[in-house]
Parts: C-alpha cells; sequence; structure tokens
C-alpha cells in the first residue's frame, strides 16, 4: 500500500520550490499525497518582484475542517513553511485528533538569522511542534533557534553537531536530520541521529558555489517518503543526495537563471527506479 501523507507548505505559482516541486517527488516515490497550503504565492520570494502573497490560513481552516469529517486515514502529516502560530496550532490539532505522526521541517531561517516576519515567539511555537515530531529536518540556524543555543556559523567540530543532535532529540523527537553540515570547504551533507540507537551517522555530498532555491524541498520529500515507506534513514538520504547532485548538474547544464528552480524532471524515472529498489529491500 502506498503511504498516504498530508503535505502542508506554501504553494508557488512559478519557481519550483516547496509545494511546486515537492508533490512530483512524492509522487515518484509512490506517495499518496493531500494538498494543504499554507500560503499562495505567484513565485517564490527568491529573486522576483512583485509578488502577490496570499495568507492562507482561513483556508487551511475550511480545508481541516473538512478533512476531519471524512472516513479518511493519513499515515502522516509533513509540514515546511508555516505563516504563523495559528497555523501551527491547526496542525497540532488535527494531527492530535486524528493521531497522525508528525515530520516536521521547522522552517524559520538560515545564516543565524530569522527569515522575515518570523521571530523568538513563533520559534516558541515551531518548538511545540518539534516537541510533538517523529522526525524533523533543521538547518543549523534552526536548530541553534529550538534548542535556545548560539548559531555555530561555518566554523564547528563534529563533537558540537553530535551535542547539538542530542539536544534536539531531548526536545521530543525519536529521529533528527540535520541539514547543511559541512565540515569540508567542497562536501555538505546531513546528519542523522537515532535516539533509540543513540547513533549519528552523516551523509555527504558534492558542495557547489552557486545557490540553488529548492534543495531543502526536494530532500525533505524524499526523506519523508523513505521514512513512511520504512526505509532506513541513511538509504533515504543517500538517495536525496545523489538524485539533487544530478537535478544540480542539469540545472547548470542548461546555463539559466537560477531562480527558476532545479532542473530534476529528467531524473525523475531513476529517482523510481532507485526508491522502489530501496522499498523492496525492506520487505
Amino acid at each position: 500500500m502506498m503511504p498516504r501523507l498530508l503535505v502542508a507548505n506554501d504553494l508557488p505559482g512559478l519557481g519550483k520550490v516547496a509545494l511546486a516541486s515537492s508533490l512530483p517527488i512524492m509522487a515518484a516515490c509512490q506517495v499518496e499525497t493531500a494538498i494543504l497550503p499554507t500560503v499562495l504565492l505567484s513565485s517564490h520570494t527568491g529573486g522576483f518582484k512583485n509578488i502577490q502573497i496570499d495568507d492562507y490560513t482561513a483556508g487551511m481552516a475550511g480545508f481541516l475542517s473538512q478533512w476531519q469529517e471524512l472516513d479518511l486515514a493519513f499515515d502522516g502529516l509533513v509540514t515546511g513553511y508555516l505563516k504563523n502560530k495559528e497555523q501551527i496550532a491547526l496542525l497540532i490539532a488535527f494531527a492530535e485528533k486524528k493521531k497522525i505522526p508528525l515530520f516536521v521541517d521547522p522552517i524559520m531561517g538560515d545564516n543565524g538569522r530569522f527569515y522575515q516576519g518570523f521571530d523568538q515567539d513563533y520559534a516558541q511555537h515551531i518548538r511545540h511542534l518539534c516537541q510533538k515530531a517523529d522526525v524533523i529536518t533543521p538547518n543549523l540556524t534552526e536548530a541553534a533557534f529550538l534548542t535556545g543555543t548560539a548559531y555555530l556559523g561555518d566554523d564547528y567540530e563534529p563533537n558540537q553537531i553530535d551535542n547539538l543532535l542530542k539536544k534536539l532529540a531531548a526536545l521530543g523527537p525519536e529521529n533528527v536530520i540535520l541539514t547543511g553540515v559541512s565540515f569540508e570547504k567542497d562536501k555538505i551533507g546531513l546528519a542523522l541521529y537515532q535516539k533509540q540507537r543513540d547513533e549519528i551517522v552523516y551523509i555527504m555530498a558534492k558542495r557547489y558555489p552557486q545557490l540553488f532555491y529548492g534543495t531543502g524541498d526536494i530532500v525533505t520529500a524524499i526523506l519523508a517518503s523513505g521514512y513512511f515507506h520504512g526505509i532506513a534513514a541513511e538509504k533515504s538520504a543517500r538517495l536525496a543526495l545523489d538524485f539533487l547532485d544530478e537535478a544540480i548538474q542539469s540545472t547548470l547544464n542548461l546555463n539559466r537563471d537560477l531562480k527558476y528552480g532545479l532542473c530534476y524532471e529528467p531524473h525523475l524515472l531513476e529517482l523510481i527506479k532507485q526508491h522502489q529498489f530501496l522499498v523492496e529491500e525492506e520487505k
């Protein structure tokens, strides 16, 4: 049976980020999705001007109200960009009523700073969501805000990452995947920690100097799909980074403005094959 996941994230009309990229990726990973937009945008916010942005909090409440009445079960709730504390409260209430496991990407900042519109009060509400999650996937900035510790910056040692992972796990989630970890200038990747096994695994890939939009959304989509298929996190992480590297290379070969997103479409068939192989391995 395919997992049925509720995916809450922003929805851009232009630019392959958030729901625009995660939905086709999840479909390739044999996941059935229910879409819950948190914000509607004419384009994503990186590099575009005159963006039409609609807060969809009221719409979310209507979606969830209808779904609450249906005889409909979800295998998981995957969260991305959430506009405000009201949206967080809506999702927590729905997940608790429906008894849905949570896979949370606590999007709120990068490079040691909050994204526009977020602050410490918002971080408190995201922390509450993470406390109820099975899996969380923060970057280093978000990890600092969640744990109330200093941002590590670009110069840190493995033992500092290890300590940060365990502090994140102490919030409640059984699995923590820390993104954007790098110990060498030409490598970047993921640090995985499973509380029950008390084990940390690092999965690394090539680091590129350019800024690519939507990389985190693709990685989260593959990780979440793998998790709800019962695939080991290390295997899903390797698949995610390999797929991302192929998409980046194809994007660079196009020699176009990077704000339009990653060229992942030519690699979806291979993703289908590789993900299915991992699913069959778990049987």
